[in-house]
């Protein structure tokens, strides 16, 4: 079976745009906020009690951001500790995706499809992805705890922590207003500029092209599941990506995904399946009758993060603020929230996982 009739018999479950709009932030509260963004009130100068608290996190940061299956569990107790933070969440999720993908690299079928050198490329940018998203993001919530905690704000060291002045605004509003829909959507744009200055930017000279075209216009690997559901196995919600080197696109597709994964019919369960499934890279964490984290004749082979790949060397990317120059144009996903009339992605990848287990037996 070739790779472009595969692509064909997916597209014929692939998800419906019936979606809805509904309004976020008014014109008005977005040119507040872009006023708060530009005139970025960090001191030159920090006293000694900053620089503790700097040192502080910045070690927690460091020791926690070794690999995806730290993150993204330091994403999940930060969620457990304060739920009034839904991106913490989301991010735990979409993180385990990335862990899946990196895992899928070492696959029976895309070992065979790439070579050692272009997993190893492939593995190295994923991971740069989701330390990078990590380290930038991970502050910020350590301290909004430190907020809670003492009810004095330390947002101003977001500057030191070469986080961008965009998020000054954001959090400034949060902290006020507690609109979490506000925050999240601010997050999820945050982090895909970042990557798309400090990373995506320079994809041509990453060999990614490959996987760009191949996963997502002729399989369609890359989609970001949620398990959720009663009954075993679970179901699958979410969406497939596409247009990944678009930032306008992962920023709408972060989005949609917030949507879902906090809809009434699927975060309680998926809430408890993250708890009761601990991150393993291995998509036998919510498949077990199709994936086995051993390479078994019945299964699809789905190894686990730990015994595939090694913990990267720190990377060493560009502090450049995205946010810089920016007209108020770039507000403009805080305007709406996408609703996504469907979801489902269960039938979708019931049907790939049923035709990679043919092209196993063949």
């Amino acid at each position: 079976m070739t790779f472009s009739s595969i692509g064909s018999m997916l597209k014929l479950f692939k998800i419906g745009s019936n979606e809805e709009t509904i309004p976020l932030l008014t014109q008005e509260s977005i040119d507040v906020l872009y006023d708060h963004s530009i005139g970025d009130p960090s001191p030159v100068i920090y006293l000694p009690h900053d620089l503790t608290l700097y040192e502080s996190i910045e070690t927690k940061v460091r020791s926690a951001n070794l690999n995806n299956m730290t993150r993204t569990t330091c994403y999940l107790d930060f969620f457990k500790r304060n739920p009034e933070i839904p991106w913490s969440f989301l991010a735990h999720m979409v993180s385990r995706n990335a862990g899946y993908l990196m895992t899928d690299l070492r696959s029976n079928l895309l070992s065979q499809i790439l070579s050692k050198n272009e997993q190893k490329a492939l593995f190295s940018f994923l991971d740069l992805c989701n330390a990078a998203i990590f380290q930038d993001a991970y502050p910020q919530l350590l301290l909004y705890e430190q907020w809670k905690k003492t009810g004095n704000s330390s947002f101003h060291l977001l500057r030191k922590f070469n986080i961008s002045q965009f998020m000054t605004g954001i959090w400034k509003d949060y902290l006020t207003s507690g609109n979490k829909r506000a925050l999240t959507v601010g997050l999820i744009m945050n982090e895909q500029h970042m990557i798309q200055r400090r990373i995506v930017s320079n994809q041509k000279n990453m060999g990614i092209e490959k996987w760009l075209f191949l996963f997502q216009d002729r399989l369609q690997f890359t989609s970001i599941l949620f398990p959720y559901g009663k009954r075993s196995p679970c179901s699958l919600a979410g969406l497939s990506v596409s247009h990944f080197e678009q930032v306008k696109s992962r920023i709408q597709l972060g989005k949609k995904l917030y949507s879902i994964l906090f809809h009434e019919k699927v975060f309680p369960t998926a809430y408890s399946f993250a708890l009761k499934h601990p991150h393993s890279g291995s998509r036998e964490d919510y498949w077990p009758h199709i994936y086995s984290s051993e390479n078994k004749n019945k299964r699809l082979y789905s190894p686990t993060l730990r015994s595939v790949w090694d913990d990267a060397h720190p990377y060493s990317i560009s502090p450049a603020d995205w946010f810089t120059d920016q007209s108020i144009d770039v507000m403009e996903p805080l305007l709406t929230l996408f609703i996504p009339g469907e979801y489902s992605m269960t039938k979708k990848w019931r049907m790939l996982t049923s035709i990679l287990m043919n092209l196993k037996r063949d």
